[in-house]
């Protein structure tokens, strides 16, 4: 069964795909258990794409089939209904990168892991990310990028959220295609990966850490 939907995801069979996921739902498997599969199927997709056996084409197409079967997940489930969500997560897309596919999916995966995340959306600029900071006063700042062309925005921001004294208490994350790119260097960043699940399980062990030395306190 696992196995099945996660060969359709790394096959590309849009339709296959979703439909075994509809199947799946209906039949009564957890939604974590769905979510855990269908992240499986991506991280499979972008170590091809590592390799070099598969092309961002096809990085979009499994994209758009994850946030399908998501998407049905959750009409069916219903919004997750934690008690206290175990931190919050700021997201968005650095200026002049309207790339939402990674971002989106990230958000889903946090959600579903009982951690509350405050999209900006995409192409934001640095004060906007500045301002919702001290809005929202989240734990995670976290960044997607696509676009080498939008480095110089990612160094602004870390800058600017180094001279506002926005750092502390949380930490600083980079995602997308651009982190592979090795003269990506923004010394505030604490953490940066183009692997969904590595993202996802930095979050909850940070958060994880932070509650805990909270309650310890």
């Amino acid at each position: 069964m696992k196995e099945n939907l996660i060969k359709l995801i790394v096959d590309l069979k849009l339709d296959e795909a979703e439909a075994f996921a509809d199947e799946l739902i209906h039949q009564g498997i957890e939604a974590q258990e769905l979510y855990d599969i269908v992240m499986e199927g991506l991280n499979e997709i972008g170590k091809k794409y590592e390799n070099g056996e598969c092309y961002i084409a096809d990085l979009i197409v499994s994209g758009m089939i994850a946030k399908n079967i998501f998407a049905s997940a959750n009409l069916h489930y219903g919004k997750r209904n934690a008690i206290k969500p175990l931190g919050t997560v700021l997201f968005g897309t650095i200026f002049d990168d309207i790339h939402d596919i990674g971002k989106d999916l990230m958000i889903d995966a946090l959600e579903n892991r009982g951690i509350a995340v405050i999209d900006l959306g995409v192409d934001v600029k640095v004060e906007k990310f500045i301002e919702a900071v001290k809005q929202h006063q989240p734990d995670i700042i976290a960044v997607s990028c696509v676009m080498t062309n939008s480095i110089p925005y990612l160094q602004q921001l870390g800058n600017a959220l180094e001279e506002q004294n926005l750092l502390e208490n949380r930490r600083f994350l980079l995602g997308g295609a651009v982190v592979s790119h090795d003269y990506v260097k923004i010394p505030q960043i604490d953490f940066m990966t183009n692997n969904f699940y590595e993202g996802i399980r930095y979050c909850e062990v940070y958060l994880a850490e932070k509650n805990k030395g909270a309650k310890d306190e």
